[in-house]
């Protein structure tokens, strides 16, 4: 037996020794200590070790190591061959898909970066470079909506243009906030993105040129699906305390927020969400792996951020483009 993992989520909270399980249908509280044993195993669960092999690599008993195998089956996280069919029905694949966005999206909102800044765990030059990133990334996200439109099947295609028309020139609402910050317009629009903040549009492109339905699902994952306005004030309070921002500094990004919230993006998935059973097996394997590839891009954005932006080596704020005059 070489075990192999489905999507398996874990949340570790050291300070209560509290493991959380969660899978693509629900969510199990996990022993700690099992929990923490069973992340020693988890990086060689891949189908290409054995039992033997993984119990060497990890300096466990094979006996440990089924033992952990098996108090894990009741979650269904261990791949059977039968796993490997496409065999559910429509509604169970729907069920499968909308449960495990929502996990992930879940994942991106415990691991975004304005958690950090609300604490005051970040320097002020963090915030900033973070806008900068949304004004970048919100300016292009429109491009990749409009790639999706191009190859999008004709009955599909007018939701798409209209989501792209509803999207497009809102990076005006980030400007107005890194006005209020003391940046000038021309050095946030001749600024340079991060590496990661091009790399989410460019990966957004990719997928959407080879199966366009996966827009749906894209904004299922980053798209606000409430707009909180006491947690909000709470966070615009922090930054005033924290970082000495004016108390309106931000309402105009979240002015943004608002928006589309009220415009319903996140709800696109829920309400064509039978164009799912337009994806055949292999299309809907590579559509998940390409949101989830997404999914771990905006994460690599919050880490990018943070070492450009929170770096004391001298960086320029804004990040700027290179060209030949700087080379000469």
């Amino acid at each position: 037996m070489n075990p192999k993992l489905k999507e398996n989520i874990w949340r570790i909270d050291n300070e209560n020794q509290l493991a959380t399980l969660i899978t693509s249908s629900q969510a199990f509280d996990v022993p700690f200590n099992p929990a923490l044993a069973f992340l020693k195993i988890r990086p060689l669960c891949t189908g290409h070790h054995s039992l033997e092999s993984i119990a060497q690599q990890s300096a466990l008993s094979e006996k440990s190591v089924q033992d952990l195998l098996r108090s894990l089956q009741p979650s269904g996280i261990i791949i059977s061959l039968k796993d490997n069919q496409h065999n559910d029905d429509e509604v169970k694949r729907r069920e499968n898909i909308v449960n495990i966005i929502a996990a992930w999206s879940t994942e991106l909102a415990a691991s975004y970066i304005g958690n950090e800044l609300g604490q005051g765990q970040l320097s002020k030059t963090v915030l900033v470079g973070w806008l900068l990133e949304m004004y970048h990334y919100i300016k292009d996200f429109p491009k990749a909506i409009h790639v999706a439109a191009q190859h999008a099947p004709i009955l599909l295609r007018p939701v798409y243009e209209q989501y792209c028309t509803e999207e497009t020139g809102h990076e005006i609402f980030v400007l107005n906030t890194l006005l209020r910050l003391g940046l000038s317009q021309a050095e946030v629009e001749s600024s340079a993105p991060l590496v990661s903040t091009r790399s989410i549009n460019l990966l957004m492109k990719e997928l959407f040129t080879k199966e366009p339905i996966a827009l749906l699902i894209v904004a299922a994952l980053i798209e606000a699906q409430e707009f909180n306005s006491e947690a909000i004030n709470d966070f615009k309070r922090s930054l005033v305390d924290y970082y000495g921002v004016t108390g309106d500094a931000l309402d105009s990004y979240f002015e943004h927020q608002e928006i589309d919230v009220r415009l319903g993006h996140a709800d696109l998935l829920a309400s064509h969400i039978q164009w799912l059973d337009h994806l055949n097996g292999v299309a809907l394997d590579a559509v998940l792996d390409g949101v989830h590839d997404i999914k771990h891009a905006f994460d690599l954005q919050s880490l990018e951020i943070k070492h450009y932006y929170g770096s004391s080596q001298g960086q320029y704020i804004p990040r700027q483009t290179i060209n030949y005059t700087a080379i000469r």
